[in-house]
């Protein structure tokens, strides 16, 4: 898909860059699955876009905030996790043991603290509480929204807790779901055949493309539907995760399907002129999403939507197109 091939390069270079192992325990050699079993005593150190972090090379206790789903795609168990992580239903059967920590507020800190953690990996946000797990332990800040692309967020994760080994192994089991499900829709969906994704978000409209929005990844990158070509070039060419738009400007944006989610109490008016003059309303050729399923975005979410939205292909083509 157009933008696609062109992502995964620079995303690639970012991590190479941004992401990259500078050293280890002063030492000129990067760490590798294939090398001797290191101590958890063995740091390395990790350029991140809030400066030089240096952090064990094994850790051992780690609390995550926004990154559960990666550690536990790698074979390892946080010791702690915010509570809207723990609820997600593409890991529920995997967070035995993984305490809650509440939300990205004051009240994490103290549960932090009582956890004894000696890496910290959070999406950040809030300064004056990033110092405070500074003191408690090693944190990595990685910003919401900085990968949009699997690829690049499990290989960046098999380096920062040495399991690149596992990292591999897991994308190749990826690769192969995915292959898979595109080959158990192929032929169903038309040539030219274009699907948008819309959001509903209270009263306001969004236009989704191929990050991390509501199912974006699974739709565009990894079964490569085709996008309405003023999606690709305003949000998809342009590595624009969303972008709202005024009710009056569905039309523009509309594909022959579309992919709608409602939330934040989103309540869709389905006599409203605007939307009831869509083709693909009017032809029954809406996908409404599942809140709880599309919101998620982490490469465990993305694997399962993968096959969700080729379950939801299927069924729907299978009465209306053939």
């Amino acid at each position: 898909m157009t933008g696609v091939k062109s992502k995964w390069w620079a995303g690639l270079i970012i991590l190479l860059l941004v992401i990259g192992i500078i050293g280890c325990s002063g030492q000129g050699k990067e760490t590798t699955e294939e090398q001797p079993a290191t101590s958890a005593a063995e740091t390395q150190v990790i350029s991140t876009v809030n400066g030089d972090v240096e952090i064990p090379v094994n850790p051992q206790r780690i609390v995550t905030q926004g990154y559960l789903a990666d550690f536990l795609a790698l074979g390892v168990k946080p010791v702690g996790a915010p509570d809207y992580e723990l609820e997600s239903p593409y890991v529920l059967d995997l967070v035995e043991g993984v305490a809650d920590i509440g939300r990205i507020d004051g009240g994490s800190v103290e549960k932090i603290l009582a956890l004894q953690p000696d890496l910290i990996v959070t999406v950040g946000g809030d300064e004056k509480l990033n110092e405070q797990y500074r003191k408690i332990a090693p944190t990595l800040i990685i910003p919401y929204g900085t990968y949009d692309n699997v690829h690049e967020e499990i290989t960046a994760f098999g380096e920062i807790i040495n399991k690149q080994k596992a990292a591999q192994d897991w994308l190749s089991q990826f690769e192969v779901k995915v292959k898979t499900a595109k080959e158990s829709i192929q032929g169903l969906v038309k040539e030219g055949i274009t699907f948008s994704n819309f959001s509903l978000f209270g009263k306001e409209w969004y236009i989704n493309g191929d990050g991390v929005n509501r199912g974006g990844q699974a739709i565009y990158q990894q079964l490569g539907l085709k996008a309405p070509d003023i999606v690709q070039k305003e949000l998809i060419d342009q590595d624009k995760d969303t972008a709202a738009i005024s009710e009056e400007k569905l039309a523009d944006y509309a594909g022959d399907y579309i992919f709608l989610d409602l939330s934040n109490g989103g309540s869709l008016d389905e006599g409203s002129a605007v939307w009831s003059s869509l083709d693909a309303v009017k032809n029954n050729r809406v996908f409404k999403l599942d809140g709880e399923r599309f919101w998620p975005y982490d490469p465990l979410a993305v694997e399962a939507q993968v096959q969700e939205i080729a379950d939801m292909i299927k069924e729907r083509f299978g009465k209306t197109e053939n």
